[in-house]
């Protein structure tokens, strides 16, 4: 089962091999390479391992996550940077930025492309731990996987 950990400020901070194995591919080298955030809008392999529709849908979350993340956290330097470069860089940031949506999305059903497996399909859970804001994500086979 794949599983990674996040902090409050969406950078990745673990993940187990399997998690590694199917999303990997998507950590970029730079200050931003492991925020959630900035590779839903910069990952050039993002495609590659969610699909148009996920692709679509992960923009849309990762958006809404960075404006709750920014209100938890109002002067963090880190978080307004990663903000301006994605302003700055993606014209699809902006527009879902525009649509000022806030929210957390605890659970949905992700399909994944696999390197040596192909398409599977993931229902995910985000359990979060509100004392020390962490996150982590579980990817739970689906039964058609």
């Amino acid at each position: 089962m794949p599983v990674t950990v996040h902090d409050g400020r969406l950078d990745l901070l673990a993940a187990n091999k399997a998690a590694s194995e199917l999303l990997g591919t998507l950590l970029e080298p730079g200050p931003f390479g492991r925020n959630v955030a900035h590779l839903a809008f910069t990952s050039r392999r993002v495609t590659e391992v969610v699909g148009d529709d996920g692709a679509e849908q992960l923009a849309r979350v990762a958006a809404s996550e960075l404006r709750v993340a920014m209100s938890r956290y109002p002067d963090d330097a880190y978080l307004h940077a990663v903000f301006r470069d994605l302003a700055d860089r993606s014209e699809v940031f902006r527009e879902h930025w525009d649509r000022s949506e806030v929210g957390t999305w605890r659970s949905a059903m992700k399909l994944l492309h696999h390197p040596e497996k192909g398409w599977l399909r993931f229902e995910s859970e985000m359990l979060h731990d509100p004392e020390n804001d962490h996150w982590i994500m579980l990817y739970t086979p689906h039964s058609d996987a």
